[in-house]
């Protein structure tokens, strides 16, 4: 099984770098046709379509918890494809609800939240309703994509991803560079969404049909509506507490200061964010194995290995030399200020990689009300932070309180599953003592050791990841020649 959850992470990974490669290619390209400010627009119409955890209430991700753990429990596939095709009906019943509210919203988000006037107006309300259309579209692909990974199929999902990504810039490019009007580019993306849907539908029909005569259990409903319920609360709170420091500094300094506080937020979440694409994996292993505690413990043991191989080097490199890395990116004035935030910010990502696996584990459980209850814990102990850090050191302090918040956040995840979960007890408290060790370790490194020992430190953390990266490489190979070898 650890095999198989490898595999997987490294198809997810594989998806997600095609995809990065993609969107950066095709934004210089679209500033080119666009220009700065209908590019604005257009990665503003791509974050509506990254809140599909918002419009979807979570089901979603219920789906992949619910097909994972019932296939795991010896469920019929026909009883596990009535619920799913129900609930990717729901989903689109809740797109028909979301397209009225953005059709009608078009017009003030446009005037009060963009602040656009004249023919860029136009444009962008034009657009803006075109991708309202697409919404009922595009809940149901993410219906789909979900029960895809419940089933875990990422390969399949990773194989079709690389071209479809393709095509949701590639058609928008093509558009602006035939007609430099945001509206129609924006339409384009929108027309993409519907292709998402039939796709990932085909292939869902393909894999898990629904049978004549079996109806989806009351039960399995109300547990995905319960799971999705509260999840969508944790995808609420958790995007607030990720950008409410920034809206807070914009409130307080002036735009340039903010700058030295978003950029390099933004950046290090890009570079870091190839590890948690590959954690995604995990999570329905651990939903399909609930009654298997050894394999559970196997699976948290490998994730521990895993999270630090991938996530430490970058992290490691990005801290120690955040100054140099900024100067050369940007300019030596730009990298005074921003280091010291870049600095705590690495640190903090590192912890939030961490709270993947207890937070995963909770989740795989059905327990997305418990993670929800501790960011709900967390928002004003956050917000209090955020306060009194700006306060004291300025954007400096909005660092500090994010990646105190994120410890915090840690924590309490590591103590729930603790709690919880007795079977797992030594891999959680084994994996977390081995996670605070590297944390101290990243501390020691940044704020004690002279130049040249972080050189030295640096050198041999990247050392022995790659070493154990290898070996973890070839033992996956292994494991996969014996499971192939009659």
């Amino acid at each position: 099984m650890s095999h198989k959850v490898a595999h997987n992470a490294l198809w997810n990974v594989g998806g997600q770098v095609v995809s990065l490669g993609v969107g950066l290619v095709a934004l210089p390209i679209l500033l080119h046709a666009l220009g700065a400010a209908r590019l604005g627009v257009f990665t503003l119409a791509l974050g509506l379509i990254g809140f599909s955890g918002l419009f979807d209430l979570g089901l979603s991700r219920a789906l992949t918890q619910t097909v994972s753990s019932s296939l795991g429990q010896g469920r019929s596939r026909g009883q596990v494809a009535a619920l799913v095709w129900r609930v990717i009906g729901m989903l689109a019943g809740f797109g028909m609800l979301w397209l009225v509210a953005l059709w009608w919203a078009a017009p003030f988000l446009v005037d009060r939240l963009f602040s656009l006037s004249g023919e860029m107006a136009r444009e962008t309300i034009f657009g803006l309703r075109a991708l309202a259309l697409s919404v009922p579209f595009a809940l149901a692909a993410t219906g789909a994509m979900g029960t895809l990974e419940g089933l875990q199929q990422f390969r399949l999902l990773s194989l079709w991803r690389m071209p479809m990504s393709v095509l949701q810039f590639g058609l928008p490019v093509l558009v602006a560079l035939i007609r430099p009007d945001i509206g129609w580019v924006i339409a384009a993306l929108a027309v993409t969404r519907v292709v998402w849907m039939l796709l990932w539908l085909t292939q869902l029909h393909r894999l898990l049909p629904r049978e004549p005569g079996v109806t989806s259990s009351r039960a399995d409903l109300r547990h995905a509506l319960h799971f999705g319920g509260w999840l969508s609360v944790s995808n609420l709170i958790g995007p607030l507490m990720v950008y409410a420091d920034r809206f807070y500094l914009a409130s307080v300094f002036p735009p340039a200061t903010v700058a030295y506080y978003t950029v390099p937020f933004d950046t290090a979440f890009r570079a870091t964010s190839l590890p948690q694409t590959a954690m995604n994996a995990l999570f329905p292993a651990l939903a399909e194995n609930q009654a298997r505690s050894e394999v559970s413990t196997r699976l948290l043991a490998l994730t521990h290995r895993v999270l630090i191989v991938l996530a430490l080097p970058p992290i490691v490199l990005t801290a120690v030399f955040a100054h140099s890395l900024l100067a050369h990116w940007l300019d030596t004035s730009f990298a005074v200020s921003a280091t010291p935030v870049l600095q705590l910010l690495m640190i903090g990502i590192f912890l939030n990689s961490a709270a993947r696996v207890p937070f995963t584990l909770l989740q795989a459980h059905g327990r997305a009300d418990l993670t929800a209850k501790l960011h709900l814990i967390e928002l004003p102990i956050f917000a209090a932070l955020l306060v009194a850090g700006v306060h004291a050191f300025g954007i400096t302090g909005a660092a500090l309180a994010w990646t105190l918040r994120v410890a915090l956040d840690t924590t309490l995840l590591y103590l729930a599953a603790w709690m919880l979960h007795r079977p797992q007890r030594v891999a959680l408290a084994s994996g977390a003592s081995l996670l605070g060790m590297v944390t101290a370790a990243l501390l020691v490194a940044v704020y004690v050791l002279s130049a040249s020992a972080q050189w030295a430190f640096t050198g041999v953390i990247v050392l022995v990841c790659a070493v154990f990266a290898l070996r973890l490489i070839h033992r996956e190979r292994d494991g996969t020649r014996k499971a192939t070898t009659p």
